[in-house]
């Protein structure tokens, strides 16, 4: 999140802080029997690489990484599986077993450990990096196949066949890398199974015997995807969920609050750091978002509240993985809005690619006075490209999609639910 809006330096300095975590035998541990911690610390050693080119950087971290490796060499060759160590740590997917999402994040920080040798010139160290991750990806690939199959195609938070547990893990498929195809059959059965369980527009947590809570982030890693794969009006809801339930301040919770209940937080306050970054992230990404480290996506998710006569949507001095980028999409009446470009890129992207919204019938679309043609929704910018004249209507079948509306909305429901409950003695979330 630091390096993504613009503060490297913050994130050079909590990079400086995992070393404390890494035990003598070479593992990123955050807390006891927990195995996140490990994939989590390579991909964002890695990414920090990609996203600044700190070279010094790379080299610095690269023989933690490596004893890292050693870690994870001999505890994948010894499980039955060759999958991340198996656990019985009570917390987030709360399910013993080999955990889905400690696999996923295994193999995003091996493409982070790739990256980090490749930057800093150490061929062998990259071979090493990439065996272990064909190793277990040849390993995790099938079971998940085989364990989704018996979970109607969703995937679920552990591994060993016991289909329960809360949805964690499980939802990192594609961010923050791609492990599977955005559109693989898993992805869409997992995004529709999580999604069927919301309330108030969040993802619900289940504790064994708790009942249900609301959570205020683990979504996010929904919305992200969503992101990816051009689900946009599923995007923009879910946001705008995220922004109805923040403090005043924009500030979230974990959970412990009760769907449509006392919106008590009991001991869960906020402000809530996994919350405030994964927002922040999810923000950026609507507006702008690498992929495969070559290309840049802009505008992926916008409103239908952020279109209009004499609206703009600005985005000022961001930076990516190319370099600073400013740019603004204004509004000049209700039938056409001009892009204006002003890359400052130190390595240009591969492509750049302009997402059009949802809810907008496009009629032409030129880029410094040349006709573009758009591929479902999307059209691919030149990389000298300055100013893109759009011309275009609201489709009449445009949902109110406000946070005014996601607002109303959530009173009028609020207000049923309290009514019922006042009639029948029984609190919704039992």
């Amino acid at each position: 999140m630091y390096d993504v809006t613009g503060y490297p330096q913050t994130a050079a300095n909590v990079l400086a802080f995992y070393a404390r975590k890494q035990q003598p035998d070479g593992n990123f541990l955050s807390q006891k029997g927990q195995f996140d911690g490990w994939g989590q610390t390579l991909w964002i050693y890695g990414f920090h690489e990609r996203f600044t080119h700190d070279k010094t950087f790379a080299e610095h971290v690269l023989p933690s990484v490596e004893h890292a490796a050693d870690w994870f060499e001999k505890y994948t060759s010894a499980d039955p599986l060759h999958l991340m160590p198996s656990t019985d740590v009570r917390d987030n997917e709360y399910i013993p077993g080999h955990l889905t999402g400690y696999n996923f994040l295994a193999l995003d920080g091996l493409q982070g450990a790739i990256a980090l040798a490749n930057a800093a010139n150490n061929p062998s160290a990259a071979a090493r990096f990439q065996r272990d991750y064909d190793n277990l990806h040849a390993a995790f690939i099938p079971i998940l196949n085989k364990v989704a199959a018996t979970n109607h195609n969703a995937i679920p938070p552990a591994l060993d066949g016991d289909n329960s547990g809360a949805d964690w893990g499980n939802l990192l498929s594609i961010v923050p890398e791609p492990q599977l195809d955005p559109h693989d059959p898993k992805v869409t059965a997992t995004l529709a199974k999580t999604q069927s369980t919301y309330e108030e527009g969040l993802i619900i947590y289940n504790q064994p015997g708790q009942g249900k809570y609301l959570h205020d982030y683990v979504g996010i890693k929904n919305t992200l995807t969503e992101v990816v794969r051009g689900d946009q009006q599923q995007a923009l809801s879910e946001f705008y969920a995220y922004l109805l339930h923040t403090s005043a301040t924009n500030s979230g919770f974990e959970f412990a609050i009760r769907p449509w209940g006392s919106r008590n937080f009991e001991g869960n306050l906020s402000p809530h750091g996994w919350f405030a970054a994964e927002y922040r992230n999810l923000m950026r990404s609507m507006m702008l978002r690498e992929e495969n480290d070559r290309d840049l996506h802009l505008l992926s998710v916008v409103s239908p509240e952020w279109i209009g006569a004499g609206k703009s949507i600005t985005v000022t001095n961001a930076p990516t993985m190319f370099g600073p980028i400013t740019f603004d999409l204004h509004s000049t009446t209700a039938t056409a809005a001009t892009l204006h470009l002003q890359p400052a890129f130190t390595n240009a992207p591969a492509h750049i690619y302009l997402h059009l919204p949802f809810f907008m019938s496009v009629t032409s679309i030129t880029a410094n006075g040349h006709t573009l043609h758009a591929t479902n929704g999307v059209v691919e910018l030149p990389a000298t490209t300055t100013t893109v004249n759009l011309t275009w209507t609201k489709r009449p079948t445009t949902p109110k999609l406000s946070y005014d509306q996601t607002v109303a909305n959530y009173k009028r429901d609020y207000a049923k639910h309290y009514e019922d409950y006042l009639r029948t003695g029984t609190p919704y979330a039992q």
